[in-house]
């Protein structure tokens, strides 16, 4: 596979899985043998972490949408910076409803090996996110 044709799969991630909420796509884009590098804890191995995470973001943010900021491909790795943003209508990470619009910044590097994504590390702001729906106090506050 081309770099180009291993961007093409993560953008149809992004598009497809995340912003339209399709976890149809899931088997045809992660390989069975996945393996996440940065799940949280309790979350599940493999593909059943692919579709647990869009889950999650769409039952807080239902209109949640990702945005590929920069896209970097060598050889079977693609690095990712995407931005996320939606409006926190529903519990989130334990966080009840507040109404409030959030972004996010999230960086990743997938690798792609015959079409398939078969790891991924990332790193979400989940911090920042946290503190923008009333989840943590900002920094220096007591």
């Amino acid at each position: 596979m081309s770099v180009e044709e291993n961007k093409a799969i993560y953008r149809r991630f992004v598009e497809e899985v995340i912003n339209q909420g399709n976890l149809e796509p899931i088997d045809d884009l992660f390989s069975p043998d996945y393996v996440d590098h940065s799940l949280p804890p309790g979350a599940p191995p493999g593909r059943d972490a692919v579709r647990m995470i869009p889950s999650l973001f769409r039952g807080g943010f239902p209109d949640v949408h990702f945005s590929i900021e920069r896209l970097v491909g060598e050889g079977d790795l693609v690095a990712s910076h995407v931005m996320g943003r939606g409006t926190h209508q529903g519990t989130f990470m334990g966080v009840p409803a507040s109404g409030k619009q959030a972004t996010w910044a999230s960086l990743g590097i997938f690798r792609v090996v015959g079409g398939k994504i078969v790891e991924h590390w990332g790193v979400p702001d989940l911090a920042g996110l946290m503190r923008q729906i009333g989840g943590q106090p900002p920094p220096g506050a007591r």
